[in-house]
């Protein structure tokens, strides 16, 4: 029988809600954040980072609304940028949520042509020097990956769509679908040999005519919530590193802006928009890569302002090319 932990988080009134959270997900979770290898990617890769910090762009939007979602302003590309993933049984949100944002971006600078997917699992193979794939990566380095090599196209698991899919199945993040496997259950398909070459033999593309580039990648001023805000609104989504405390695991509604638990680590999500709760707690809007079943239908809010979590010291984007 499982066991399960309830949590409910008071600040003053009801902040955000925890749901039941299987302990079997949450060990596996531990295992992937908390990995020597991850600690040592991060030590190595996102200490020195000043030089790559974008200062000021004249293209900026200026005049910043109360509450902004990137699925309702990029209309063209609403659902391309709804679209929920799930890294499953695998440490590979930084490889995730770039390929995300990436194509979000793309299908923003194409005014909603491009809407296909680009590859995850190409990051993970090819898009960090390292190569530890679902044992984590360096977000930045997948995204200069981007400017340097560019990416190919590839959709979910088992979608046979584009160059190279995703190879780890979906599962149960939360331990409460009898639909889904639990992701605890599942091996982990590392997929880390980067193949210069498509993988899926039912796509009819040349991997050196499927690449997609970034012109330039870069990273926000330091915890600069408004450079952030004209990020998004002026080309689209970010990706943003966050440190995961234990009580994360189980959010469920509500602005996440209290921490209990152990601190397991670190975790990358997209940023795409902003708004103000009716207790007037301003948040982040956030999609994380557990699928829709978890949290709000697969996404956050997370308190904005504070860098609470980290959520705004490391945040970071190209700027998509449009040649092709």
């Amino acid at each position: 029988m499982r066991s399960f932990i309830s949590l409910v988080i008071f600040v003053t009134s009801v902040a955000w809600v925890a749901a039941a959270t299987d302990t079997a997900f949450a060990k596996t979770s531990y295992e992937n954040f908390a990995s020597r290898v991850q600690k040592l990617v991060q030590k190595t890769n996102y200490d020195s980072w000043s030089k790559n910090r974008k200062t000021s762009d004249i293209s900026y939007k200026t005049d910043i609304p109360t509450e902004f979602d990137a699925r309702q302003y990029f209309v063209n590309c609403a659902n391309v940028i709804g679209d929920v993933k799930d890294q499953g049984n695998c440490a590979s949100s930084w490889a995730v949520a770039v390929a995300s944002t990436f194509t979000d971006r793309l299908c923003i600078a194409t005014n909603g042509k491009f809407t296909k997917n680009l590859s995850a699992q190409h990051l993970m193979s090819c898009g960090d020097s390292e190569r530890f794939g679902c044992d984590g990566g360096s977000a930045f380095k997948a995204w200069e990956f981007t400017a340097g090599k560019g990416i190919v196209t590839g959709g979910n698991f088992d979608s046979n769509e584009g160059c190279q899919p995703y190879k780890n199945r979906p599962c149960d993040h939360v331990g409460d679908d009898s639909r889904m496997t639990n992701c605890s259950s599942l091996r982990r398909t590392q997929m880390t040999i980067c193949r210069e070459k498509c993988i899926n033999k039912n796509y009819k593309v040349k991997y050196e005519d499927d690449l997609y580039k970034t012109s330039v990648v870069y990273m926000t001023s330091w915890t600069n919530v408004t450079q952030i805000q004209q990020e998004i609104m002026t080309y689209g989504p970010v990706t943003a590193l966050m440190y995961v405390y234990e009580n994360f695991m189980g959010y469920k509604k509500g602005v996440y802006k209290s921490t209990t638990g152990d601190l397991i680590g670190y975790h990358h999500v997209k940023l795409i928009g902003w708004g103000v709760d009716s207790d007037g707690n301003e948040y982040w809007l956030a999609m994380n890569s557990w699928n829709s079943n978890w949290g709000d239908r697969g996404l956050f809010k997370i308190l904005k302002g504070y860098n609470f979590c980290s959520i705004e010291l490391l945040v970071m984007a190209g700027i998509a090319e449009v040649s092709q």
